[in-house]
């Protein structure tokens, strides 16, 4: 199948591609600058700032499905600039699938949308696909216009909601694991009891593959793995995994004046989120069930990429 992936030169667009690949699709990946297309693919120099060159993308490579990855999360960016990215460049990719589709948007490339399912404060709630989720933040209120605006579009869209994502590569490697390894402990945020939906990178590219293939139009997804797990246990996990000190703790009053609000709120954030329906309908099952399973594996793999050879 013809994929273009946008998104493809970051964390999980790095890895999706080259998964795409094993399963013989033939994939173009948008990227701003020739070279830093993934290995195997094709670029399609452009970026979600330009509607008209995504126009000439799509068609050009005519896919048969978009897989839209490309967002903007960076915590203490402005609301304005998330918006711009995620909203409008998401707005801009969809003008160009209606292009596409002519007359009919059913017709149209089949759009695999990643959001999330992190989007505000649960106070430890279950989070299902059919009900509504708590958006208190600007990523998560972008995240949430962007699925609506899909999904009213008529074309063939499909939505996925990953949990936080960790793995060898991202904010876990180049945020998280500089921080547990420099001197001193790694402090977490008030007591770190709050609950946290983990997904492993791996497990959210085996789902995005099925949603290619399989996901019925108009559905929704949550991606993450069978157990949540508490923040603090999440960061000392990955601590032994390391081989570094247990966590300490500071105030989250305190966490605020120095990082913000809205990187604090992001971790002391608390829910569960439920896994059934993607497994019961895409047939999904996540590689690492559990963080205790993947966090090891995620660090074993960012050590041997640093390891000189």
């Amino acid at each position: 199948m013809r994929v273009l992936v946008t998104g493809a030169s970051g964390f999980i667009g790095g890895i999706l591609c080259a998964e795409l690949l094993r399963e013989e699709h033939d994939v173009a990946a948008l990227v701003r600058r020739p070279g830093s297309e993934p290995a195997g693919t094709r670029a399609a120099v452009g970026d979600l700032g330009d509607g008209a060159r995504l126009g000439e993308i799509l068609a050009r490579e005519r896919p048969r499905c978009v897989i839209h990855l490309a967002a903007e999360i960076a915590s203490q960016r402005s609301e304005s600039k998330v918006r711009e990215v995620n909203v409008e460049g998401t707005r801009r990719l969809l003008d160009a699938c209606l292009s596409l589709a002519g007359d009919d948007p059913a017709a149209g490339p089949r759009v695999v949308f990643s959001s999330t399912v992190v989007t505000g404060e649960a106070a430890g709630a279950l989070l299902t696909e059919e009900g509504p989720l708590p958006v208190q933040t600007p990523y998560g209120r972008s995240k949430q216009e962007c699925e609506r605006m899909l999904l009213d579009s008529g074309l063939p869209v499909v939505v996925l909601r990953p949990s936080h994502v960790y793995g060898p590569g991202g904010w876990y490697a180049h945020e998280l694991i500089p921080r547990l390894r420099q001197p001193g402990r790694f402090a977490v945020i008030g007591r770190g009891e709050n609950m946290w939906d983990v997904v492993h990178v791996d497990d959210v590219v085996g789902a995005l593959a099925l949603a290619v293939e399989r996901a019925p139009s108009g559905s929704i997804y949550h991606v993450v793995d069978d157990e949540p797990i508490s923040f603090y246990d999440f960061m000392s996990t990955s601590a032994e995994a390391l081989g570094v000190g247990s966590p300490r703790r500071i105030p989250a009053a305190l966490a605020r004046l120095v990082a913000g609000a809205n990187a604090v709120d992001a971790v002391t954030r608390s829910a569960r989120s439920s896994n059934a329906k993607i497994k019961a309908e895409l047939g999904w099952r996540p590689r690492f069930a559990t963080a205790r399973e993947g966090v090891p594996d995620a660090v074993a793999r960012l050590m041997a990429s640093s390891s000189p050879t």
